[in-house]
């Protein structure tokens, strides 16, 4: 499995042109190019950077007949041979929309939003730990959402190098939350050997003496997590790093027990779907009892994410949950709180 940080920063395109004379015509065109950014390799084939590919398109589209043109990722090397089908040029439009997260995993454009999680005991809400969320920065210094960073990053083919980008921004900017819990998320599939995947992670921890046994890795998976094996894997890593970590999503993703007990979580993070309006849903109730009962059995900590009612709060700590986060608590910020808001039961 190919790692796509070790990738060339700017791919190459091979385009073939069913019209012969469309490849002669556009002669002209490459030759006012310098020659390091495309390469003619026969009558009918040519290969080309990328950003000469976006170019090209766009002539394509106003000059030729595009339906005729069909393209495919390849190395300069080895231009004929694709490391993806052959496509119209115009289905490669997706990609160039896409192509600005480039830019922000190349200048790390990545900020890093706070929300805390807390406790309650004897009826006291306390701060305890906070996860550190990621948003982009486009040029003008505004938030970009996570969820339109990964699918661009998807698109490109540059999960693994988003994933990486802001779990070394979050562990930068973790020295802000002092002594407390640091919850830090990554994508499973998103990391292929842990031991070269991870390393830089592990190395910024170390530098920054960080302490391990704060530091809590969250799973982040919206899938159902197929290969347990592979995971696991990097369950150990951290672990035998000295790091905990969580289960997001449970109730969800996670649905059989054998295989979340095999994991050996520290906290077990019931779904923000069973949380909100749980203390009025029979049937939520009955989800997050048995997440409760699961977690505890393993001699896991329970979490219950997205709790935005007070009614909902109240009922999760009397069933018996160790751990809060969610809207009502505090919502995500550019520092970490250090009170609970004002509206929060006291």
């Amino acid at each position: 499995m190919s790692c796509d940080i070790c990738a060339p920063q700017e791919k190459g395109y091979t385009v073939c042109f069913s019209d012969k004379q469309d490849a002669q015509r556009l002669l002209s065109y490459f030759n006012s190019l310098p020659t390091v950014n495309w390469k003619r390799i026969d009558p009918a084939n040519v290969w080309m950077i990328e950003s000469i590919f976006f170019d090209f398109m766009d002539y394509a589209e106003a000059h030729l007949g595009e339906r005729h043109i069909v393209a495919a990722l390849a190395d300069v090397r080895k231009p004929l041979k694709y490391k993806t089908p052959l496509k119209p040029i115009a289905q490669f439009k997706q990609e160039r929309e896409a192509s600005w997260i480039d830019d922000v995993i190349q200048n790390e454009s990545i900020a890093t939003h706070y929300q805390p999680i807390v406790s309650w005991t004897t009826g006291t809400l306390e701060i305890v730990g906070h996860e550190l969320l990621s948003r982009g920065l486009d040029n003008e210094g505004k938030i970009i959402p996570p969820f339109k960073m990964f699918e661009a990053a998807k698109i490109r083919n540059r999960t693994f190098s988003l994933d990486r980008a802001c779990r070394i921004t979050c562990v930068k900017n973790a020295e802000a939350v002092g002594d407390k819990l640091i919850f830090i998320n990554f994508i499973p599939t998103a990391i292929y050997v842990p031991e070269h995947c991870l390393a830089t992670t592990i190395k910024l921890i170390e530098k920054l003496h960080i302490k391990p046994e704060q530091v809590v890795f969250e799973v982040v998976e919206t899938e159902q997590i197929d290969d347990v094996a592979h995971l696991k894997s990097i369950l150990n890593y951290y672990r035998s790093h000295g790091f905990k970590y969580a289960l997001d999503d449970v109730g969800v993703g996670y649905n059989d027990v054998e295989m979340l007990s095999n994991m050996e979580p520290d906290f077990v993070k019931l779904a923000m779907e069973y949380t909100n309006g749980v203390s009025q849903d029979a049937q939520k109730q009955h989800v997050a009892k048995s997440v409760l009962t699961i977690a505890h059995n393993m001699g896991a900590k329970a979490l219950a994410e997205g709790v935005e009612q007070e009614e909902d709060l109240l009922y999760l700590a009397d069933m018996g949950y160790d751990l809060f986060q969610g809207y009502y608590l505090g919502k995500p910020t550019a520092a970490p709180a250090t009170r609970i808001g004002k509206n929060a039961v006291s």
